[in-house]
């Protein structure tokens, strides 16, 4: 039995409503550079005159020029929104180091609308490390424009105190090693002051002094410290940058811990 063509009317007349797919927003789209690049790939397929090592030759001159391009527009992108991105205020405070710091909420609160305004996406993931007990935090710098750039830092599992002390469990201390993480490298990347920067503009920021320094180095060396969880319970990024107002507090930490010895 053949089916009258009225039979097919619903679904043709269903179909041309459906008019022009729109396109998904969410899903990345490709910029003016890119559709005229593959479009000049179909010109140059179709054309059976062409040599095939020609197309390869132009799809590789065509790609490293979008690269280029794609690296520019990033930059660019990232002096802007750098220019943008103001002071983090320091809001919460440390009850037990007594120091002010910038909360990861607190960065990305002030810096992400700026940042993917800007084009950019952060994504997070964790690497491997060769180094014990620290936990490897990468991110993706992803661009709008397609450019890509990659960092990563190695960040010390803590669990324990400066006076060797536990304040929390390994599961915990992981969770508390990637978040900073995550922190740091937001703030690294985006140039973000975190309120205990100096900014270079004398603001008043004294640190130790050669002999509080040395005084500092050689109870480190002495009992062994680790350096590292000693200055991340201070809040500094190295020992000479230890503010001058928490050198009695830096000397009476580190009468208090245990080092290995």
């Amino acid at each position: 039995m053949t089916e009258k063509p009225e039979a097919y009317g619903n679904d043709i007349k269903m179909f041309e409503e459906r008019g022009t797919p729109v396109p998904d927003k969410n899903l990345p789209q490709r910029t003016d550079q890119q559709t005229s690049f593959f479009e000049s790939i179909e010109r140059l397929a179709a054309n059976k005159d062409v040599d095939v090592s020609k197309i390869k030759q132009f799809m590789e001159m065509q790609e490293h020029a979008l690269d280029r391009n794609a690296k520019q527009a990033f930059n660019s992108a990232m002096t802007k929104a750098q220019s943008k991105i103001e002071l983090v205020v320091t809001k919460s405070k440390n009850e037990q180091t007594h120091s002010n710091y910038a909360k990861l909420e607190a960065v990305l609160i002030s810096a992400k609308p700026i940042y993917t305004a800007a084009g950019f996406s952060l994504m997070f993931y964790e690497g491997e490390t060769t180094k014990d007990n620290h936990k490897r935090v990468c991110v993706d710098i992803m661009h709008e424009e397609g450019h890509t750039e990659k960092r990563y830092g190695d960040f010390a599992i803590q669990t324990t105190g400066i006076a060797g002390k536990a304040m929390m469990t390994q599961i915990h201390g992981e969770g508390s090693a990637f978040s900073y993480g995550r922190r740091y490298l937001t703030c690294m990347i985006f140039n973000i002051p975190t309120g205990d920067d100096n900014d270079g503009n004398g603001a008043g920021v004294i640190y130790v002094d050669e002999k509080q320094l040395s005084s500092v180095v050689d109870m480190i060396n002495a009992k062994s410290i680790d350096e590292t969880l000693f200055l991340k319970h201070m809040g500094a990024e190295s020992t000479d940058k230890i503010l001058a107002k928490d050198f009695g507090r830096a000397m009476n930490v580190l009468k208090k811990a245990k080092g290995s010895k």
